[in-house]
């Protein structure tokens, strides 16, 4: 790699920034309702990780209501 001279660029998680995202969620300045594609009950779980695992049925998130 580096006798190529490659760039590598990842878009990994800035945890450093979360409390205040969740924040900007919370007051309905960020909307994340496109980004959620599938949602499951807790009791679910197994089904949704084999689903985005998988990503089947065009997953992009899975949210986890604990009902």
């Amino acid at each position: 790699m580096y006798g190529k001279n490659l760039t590598f660029k990842t878009g990994g998680v800035d945890g450093c920034d979360c409390e205040e995202v969740l924040r900007l969620i919370e007051k309905g300045r960020i909307d994340t309702t496109p980004l959620i594609t599938h949602r499951f009950p807790l009791s679910e779980i197994e089904e949704a990780y084999r689903i985005f695992e998988n990503k089947l049925d065009g997953v992009i998130k899975v949210a986890i209501m604990n009902k």
